[in-house]
């Protein structure tokens, strides 16, 4: 399996579990949990990014990150209004 695939597909895999768990705010589980998925997923993004030559397939990728950052957010401003 070359490099890029492994890191596409890793990428994938841990932001798909980044956007489930952002809204575990519970106390504070979302920062064990969550988080540190989606900064490695990131982080295989852009390294998988740079070596790959079909740069079209990581916008998935971008908006899974997208999409579980603004639900952690919101979530996160919820639970403080609420309490």
């Amino acid at each position: 399996m070359q490099k890029k695939n492994v890191y596409f597909v890793s990428s994938l895999i841990m932001a798909i579990w980044f956007a489930l768990t952002s809204s575990f705010w519970v106390y504070y589980v979302n920062i064990m949990l969550s988080f540190p998925f989606g900064i490695l997923s990131l982080i295989l993004w852009s390294k998988g990014r740079k070596i790959d030559d079909r740069t079209d397939r990581y916008k998935a990728i971008t908006i899974i990150l997208i999409i579980g950052v603004a639900v952690s957010l919101v979530m996160l401003v919820s639970l403080w209004f609420t309490n």
